[in-house]
């Protein structure tokens, strides 16, 4: 039966409806995105239960709030029986007791929102093709998958579940205030008006700089990161003092644009202080004139102070809404921008996978983007045989191996297996049938043992690990390890040298059980005894295999069956030695064998 049938179509048709949801929202980023925001919901599987928790216990607080300011009121006024004291001291617990309730929950909830929208998009990224990542840089990346999903967190439960809740609260305040006497509910409402203009003027002048920051934050994070791993190059070339310049400037401009903030901070106070008087003098005039008329009592216009100031302050902390409400939008549409691309293998494969033929280039263009690699190429890689592929730099010896690892598709033309396009295999299967080994893998962070099983997919066990060390030729250097196989190898494998990674990724690479072995020039960046201590290795993994090998080495170019060149005008020359020496002088030069033909 074909693997396309494993596919489900209802999920490739949720899939297309979603491209074109994404497609729309990118010719209009303001069309559609709430669309798309609700979409992502769904994918995230958003903790509903939770949040259903975290609702009613908000609902419930709010309830035991409305006690205590008519129940102050009261003591205030001079009723100090115990049933009152009681329920002022009891109501006073209730509500402390569950605003922390609250709180927690509330943090559990967010945590969970964030997980599974971090698991979405790290899901969808590690699906993504090649081409993807050649667009978007790694930072850019990281920063949708943590500061991205952090807005979108804060919208649904900062913007969109507490405005709810505030609403219900601001509606059972003001059901209470009515029950003194309804005009004070419309006196509230008029003020609400200018409390939130003012609140709304200085949430803009805030955003304005907050997004400054922001952007500054985000080419700072860019700029370091760039360097920092590029640290061994500007030491090489001691331009330390030049980055420190570049460096300083943009840390400077961060400290500027946080300085404003802070200025606007300040400024802020006072003009806090004033809308806090704006409240207060007006509820007390009020207070005074209803309290003159006989409308109120003292204790009734305490517990009306009180619930009016709550409302009052609730409605002026909505400056950062707007911004919350923009910043999720934005996310959406950066998050979008993931989302829309085709995951690898998304189309159903035509078929089953098979191990044997030859692989076979016919008539493939390649390039990425505008740039021209590969223009209509042809050449054979022989089943089970050794085949080198030589060239200048620069002809696109390394994007074919790539096309043959289904990294990227070619432009036109086909590779095929056996006869059969390997675009209709399925990508995991065909990928699980190769072994890549090159000048510089680097190691994942962990021990050896877990570097050497990392990708195979079987249990492995302890005499199978030490038997592929060994032929790797790594065994008796791992034993001289701290810790043998579980010695750490230090991020990327900065602990151990380039030839012992080399015979790790080999000792993988032997129990991953290939049928085609990639070598891109293996033993360039090593010297010659460690050159000799992995061609020992490279050796026992070629046997029986189709094994393609990118070389500048003589020996391992006379030591193929077959040899590929990929000349500098495009041209695709292959053969055995003797052959390429009579018919190709690019060749003859490489090996020194200019004077054979003079």
């Amino acid at each position: 039966m074909r693997g396309g049938i494993n596919y489900s179509i209802s999920f490739v048709i949720r899939g297309r409806i979603m491209v074109k949801e994404i497609v729309k929202t990118r010719q209009n980023p303001h069309k559609g995105i709430w669309k798309l925001f609700f979409r992502l919901c769904l994918k995230a599987n958003l903790p509903i239960i939770s949040i259903i928790v975290y609702c009613l216990i908000r609902i419930f607080n709010s309830q035991i709030y409305l006690l205590v300011p008519s129940k102050t009121g009261e003591l205030f006024a001079g009723n100090i029986s115990v049933q009152m004291v009681t329920i002022v001291i009891v109501s006073q617990i209730l509500t402390s007791t569950l605003g922390q309730v609250s709180s927690f929950v509330e943090a559990v909830v967010n945590a969970k929102i964030d997980r599974n929208f971090r698991n979405v998009i790290w899901k969808k990224t590690l699906n993504l093709p090649m081409s993807f990542f050649d667009k978007v840089p790694a930072a850019g990346m990281i920063s949708r998958i943590t500061l991205d999903t952090q807005n979108l967190r804060t919208f649904i439960v900062g913007v969109v579940l507490n405005e709810l809740l505030s609403l219900y609260s601001m509606y059972i305040i003001l059901k209470k205030i009515s029950e003194y006497d309804s005009s004070l509910v419309y006196l509230l409402l008029a003020l609400i008006p200018v409390i939130v203009i003012l609140a709304v003027v200085l949430g803009r002048i805030t955003l304005r700089i907050q997004i400054k920051i922001r952007d500054e934050i985000s080419n700072l994070t860019r700029f370091l990161s760039e360097l920092i791993t590029t640290i061994p190059i500007i030491k090489a070339f001691n331009k330390e003092g030049y980055e420190s310049q570049r460096g300083n400037h943009a840390i400077d401009k961060l400290y500027r644009a946080e300085r404003t903030n802070i200025y606007l901070g300040l400024a802020k106070r006072p003009i806090n202080t004033i809308l806090q008087l704006g409240k207060t003098v007006p509820l007390i005039l009020i207070g005074i004139r209803f309290i003159n008329n006989g409308s109120l009592d003292a204790a009734t216009w305490y517990a009306f102070y009180q619930f009016a100031n709550t409302l009052l302050n609730n409605v002026s902390g909505k400056e950062q809404v707007w911004e919350s409400v923009k910043a999720a939008q934005g996310a959406v549409f950066r998050i979008a921008k993931v989302l829309e691309e085709l995951e690898e293998g998304f189309q159903p494969y035509k078929n089953e996978m098979i191990e044997k033929g030859d692989i076979v280039f016919e008539e493939v263009t390649f390039g990425y983007e505008e740039n021209s690699i590969l223009k209509n190429v042809s050449f054979t890689i022989p089943e089970k045989k050794t085949t080198a592929i030589v060239g200048p730099s620069g002809v696109g010896k390394t994007t074919a191996l790539k096309l043959i690892e289904r990294f990227y598709p070619p432009c036109e033309g086909k590779v095929t297996l056996g006869g059969i396009d390997i675009q209709d295999f399925n990508v995991k299967d065909w990928r699980s049938k190769i072994a890549y080994v090159s000048q510089d893998i680097p190691m994942m962070s962990g021990t050896i043992r877990d570097n050497i099983l990392y990708g195979v997919k079987r249990e492995v066990s302890e005499a199978e690990l030490k038997q592929a060390a060994e032929a790797a030729n790594a065994h008796t250097f791992i034993m001289k390890q701290p810790e043998g196989y579980d010695t750490q190898v230090g991020q990327f494998g900065s602990k151990l040298s380039g030839g012992q990674r080399q015979r790790i990724t080999i000792a993988r690479a032997l129990l991953s059980r290939p049928s085609i072995l990639i070598l891109d020039e293996p033993t360039s960046n090593l010297d010659g005894v460690a050159r000799a201590e992995v061609m020992k290795g490279l050796n026992n993994l070629k046997m029986n295999r189709t094994s393609i090998v990118v070389a500048h080495d003589e020996q391992a170019i006379l030591d193929a069956d077959h040899i590929v060149v990929f000349n500098k005008d495009g041209s695709i020359s292959s053969g055995t030695h003797e052959e390429l020496l009579l018919i190709n002088s690019f060749y003859r030069r490489m090996m020194g064998r200019e004077a054979l033909l003079a």
